[in-house]
């Protein structure tokens, strides 16, 4: 199934939600999206009927195993990218969650693997990154 930018940024808050709280109400994703309870209503419908949740009025909601394992897989997305801009030497966590949110919708799940990989190799091979990371600041 195929999820637009939008679609994905609220299946990750609800996971992130569900993970953190036991649970995701309307107001909560609002918040955390920082958008009005109606908008926030309309997409949980979409998603119901996309069968990425299970929603009951009044009662919460749920995601399926199907959002479930996208909502990980956002996440995780998420977490590799700002690991990978820290990697970068950025700093500002308000920096990286602007980027993050700006790219991350972007990024094939070919090209979340090279960044895995590189990720890897850094952690394998931190006096290449030293070296790399001396080198930038003098380009800079």
């Amino acid at each position: 199934m195929s999820t637009t930018p939008s679609q994905e940024d609220y299946i990750e808050a609800i996971w992130i939600l569900i993970q953190n709280k036991g649970y995701a109400r309307v107001t909560d994703i609002a918040d955390r999206l920082g958008i009005n309870n109606a908008s926030v209503s309309k997409m949980i419908q979409k998603l119901d009927e996309d069968g990425l949740l299970i929603y009951e009025r009044y009662r919460g909601l749920n995601l399926t195993q199907e959002g479930y394992s996208l909502g990980l897989h956002l996440s995780k997305r998420h977490q590799m990218l700002e690991s990978f801009l820290q990697s970068l030497g950025l700093t500002d966590t308000e920096e990286i969650d602007r980027t993050v949110e700006g790219i991350e919708h972007y990024f094939s799940r070919n090209a979340m693997k090279k960044i895995s990989n590189l990720m890897e190799f850094i952690e394998a091979h931190p006096e290449w990154w030293e070296e790399f990371n001396q080198w930038s600041k003098q380009k800079s």
